[in-house]
């Protein structure tokens, strides 16, 4: 058996033996340790929850007294008393205004992002689609996002991903690229973890399109260099 399918094979039951819907669970584990951005009594928010394994990751490191909540467009059966679902469309109008609702009227500390379209098989196009969804969170952040809060959001690789990346940078203090270990390496998947939310989000353009490629040839790399502050 390959590394990697020993690594996949691995996690995967593990989330069966400890109980978590999926071994995504401890992708955001690993990267919770890695940066904090999540802590005891946070809010927080879960777009693209189903199955519910970040859900229950969620609840354990922000404690009985935090507030989550999952949103996806499949149901997702009930866990613990601090988790609540909503099945909704990100995409769908006065979308942000139920989400704050649920929120008990309050914007999140942390907005999870694990988002994925129904595959074609058509990468082209798979890819453009997710990318889309993530920028429609993006747009949504300064409406349901804590300034100096933090978002963690799956991205597919290719060329659409340095204009989301630029977005990012330049409406948080810090954007790393992460790719935990539980995630496989082969995968098109990478995490970009931002922390210290502005408040505000540049809108979509050319010019952010263009200054994004340039400044992914010259600094990024797949793996995060993210020092933890001491």
């Amino acid at each position: 058996m390959r590394l990697e399918e020993a690594k996949r094979d691995h996690y995967r039951k593990r989330a069966r033996e400890e109980g978590y819907r999926s071994r995504a669970a401890f992708k955001l584990k690993q990267m919770n340790d890695k940066y904090h951005f999540m802590r005891h009594g946070s809010r927080v928010v879960d777009i693209g929850c189903a199955p519910g394994g970040w859900l229950q990751m969620s609840s354990e490191i922000a404690g009985r007294n935090a507030t989550i909540v999952g949103v996806d467009l499949d149901p997702v059966k009930r866990l613990s008393e601090n988790v609540k679902i909503l099945q909704d469309d990100v995409t769908s109008q006065d979308f942000a205004g139920r989400l704050i609702e649920s929120l008990g009227n309050r914007r999140a500390d942390c907005v999870l992002a694990d988002l994925s379209p129904k595959l074609s098989g058509i990468w082209d196009m798979d890819h453009y689609k997710q990318i889309d969804l993530c920028m429609k969170v993006v747009d949504l952040l300064p409406e349901i996002l804590e300034t100096g809060g933090s978002c963690i959001m799956k991205a597919f690789q290719g060329d659409q991903l340095p204009p989301l990346i630029q977005r990012l940078r330049k409406s948080f203090e810090r954007m790393e690229i992460s790719k935990p270990d539980a995630s496989r390496k082969e995968s098109s998947e990478v995490y970009l973890v931002s922390l210290g939310f502005s408040g505000q989000v540049p809108s979509q353009s050319i010019e952010a399109s263009q200054s994004s490629r340039q400044s992914e040839q010259r600094s990024d790399s797949v793996e995060s260099d993210w020092q933890d502050a001491q």
